[in-house]
């Protein structure tokens, strides 16, 4: 019953802000294939292409440590008919990571955003159902929001099979987008788990978007049950968790938040807020023991401002996530695939600042990139909310009862990193160096790397820590 007014009061809610929606339209949920293959197939024409591309690099410090890193990559686009498209990469890595990069494969037991071994394969099928619908069947990443970081879903985990429909009515759009993700090493290597979510993006005005989010994530199976993919989370209505108490998976990873933009001249005010749990029977006139800091109340948020003037282009951004998030009692269930985070790269109980910005003059480019974020660690055999592999149960501050949690508890750790940029242009390639500098301080440690690193490239790619 509370299910069906919830979807009443949806389509309510829908109709009357339709008459709203005919403004403008952000791109605001697009998958990697879309951010890196600029010229995606939109003309009617048939025809099939297959390009070569690359990315190599090589990098070394004052101690003459030299990494490099080898990226090929073939695109295959393809105008099967007037209402089908298809785009493919094949990745092949060959790789001598720098320490850094090392560190964070060997605790990750795969190489960031590529899986278990050095080939990785996306691609996508876009087929266009009707003048509103289309449907896209793949392998790849998706991304939600306007800025650098994404506290909703990221493209820095491995690809994914993904089915995602969009429905356009005017200028809205309507996302359902159903995946499969992974835990590789527990106890069952094919252990997988589900997700079902969901994105409302629609213009309030010519110039302001909102979004709405909402995903939720099961286990295929336990030790109890083996539950597959439930077929009543294929219903494309928004605001399930009515949905999630009645099934078996009431025990699920539920997230819901929102994304907005503001655009004004050159520039766009963006943010997002996240929100994975609230626990509002808990609350100081209810509960004699309640106490400020419930682990329970779990959300994050980001503001960004971004544009361009004349030549330059920047970025300044700000993101918090509070201890505990994303994370689940149910190690399976955290909101993660091949050991990744779903959204920021950091996990958790972190404070973030990035500013970018470049000027572009001609052949030439310059960039820098500055990161400045304090986090709570955790030292041995403890959990104060960053590790969202963890479970709640483990909770250092009180298990399932912990009260006091505060943002950047358990080792308090400042991260900065400064990296400046020069690029080149010739004809489809650019030739570029950089210089990485990060240091990592802590009551407990205290180091700081240096690197210079000069390659090539065709299309962009990390080789480095990016928070």
């Amino acid at each position: 019953m509370f299910l069906g007014v919830m979807q009443t009061l949806f389509k309510t809610c829908f109709l009357i802000l339709a008459p709203f929606y005919v403004f403008s339209q952000n791109n605001t949920f697009r998958s990697l294939i879309e951010t890196q293959f600029t010229n995606f197939p939109t003309d009617t024409s048939n025809y099939i292409s297959i390009a070569p591309n690359v990315y190599a690099v090589s990098s070394f410090n004052k101690e003459s440590d030299i990494s490099n890193i080898f990226l090929l990559r073939a695109t295959l686009t393809s105008n099967i008919s007037n209402n089908l498209t298809v785009i493919s990469y094949f990745d092949y890595l060959a790789v001598n990571s720098n320490y850094l990069i090392k560190e964070y494969q060997d605790s990750l037991g795969i190489f960031p955003g590529f899986g278990l071994d050095d080939k990785r394969i996306q691609y996508n099928f876009r087929y266009k159902i009707n003048k509103f619908i289309s449907a896209d069947l793949g392998n790849g990443k998706q991304f939600i929001g306007n800025g650098y970081q994404s506290l909703l879903l990221s493209d820095i985990a491995s690809p994914y099979p993904y089915l995602r429909l969009t429905t356009e009515f005017g200028r809205v759009k309507y996302y359902n987008l159903y995946t499969t993700f992974i835990n590789p090493y527990m106890s069952d290597f094919g252990r997988k788990k589900h997700s079902t979510i969901h994105y409302l993006d629609f213009a309030i005005s010519k110039n302001i978007n909102l979004g709405v989010f909402e995903s939720i994530l099961w286990q295929s199976k336990s030790e109890e049950l083996n539950k597959g993919y439930e077929l009543a989370y294929l219903n494309p209505v928004i605001f399930y968790r009515p949905v999630e108490f009645s099934k078996y998976s009431s025990k699920g990873n539920a997230l819901m938040g929102s994304n907005f933009s503001i655009n004004f001249k050159a520039m766009t005010l963006y943010g997002q807020f996240l929100l994975d749990d609230l626990n509002i029977s808990r609350q100081k006139d209810r509960d004699d023991d309640y106490e400020k800091g419930f682990f329970q109340n779990k959300y994050a948020y980001q503001i960004g401002l971004k544009g361009n003037i004349k030549d330059v282009n920047f970025l300044l951004e700000y993101n918090q996530v509070q201890p505990y998030t994303y994370g689940h009692r149910t190690i399976l269930q955290n909101y993660s695939h091949m050991n990744q985070a779903l959204a920021h790269p950091l996990g958790a109980n972190f404070k973030e600042m990035i500013n970018v910005l470049e000027l572009r003059k001609g052949k030439w480019s310059y960039k820098i990139k500055t990161m400045f974020t304090i986090v709570g660690l955790d030292s041995l055999g403890s959990h104060y909310g960053q590790d969202i592999f963890a479970s709640d149960k483990d909770a250092s501050t009180g298990g399932q009862y912990s009260y006091g949690n505060f943002n950047g508890q358990g080792v308090k750790t400042t991260i900065f990193s400064f990296q400046p940029e020069v690029s080149f242009s010739i004809k489809q390639f650019e030739v570029f160096g950089m210089v990485y500098y990060r240091t990592k301080k802590s009551d407990l440690l205290d180091q700081s790397f240096l690197f210079y690193s000069v390659g090539f490239r065709t299309f962009p790619f990390m080789n480095f820590i990016d928070y």
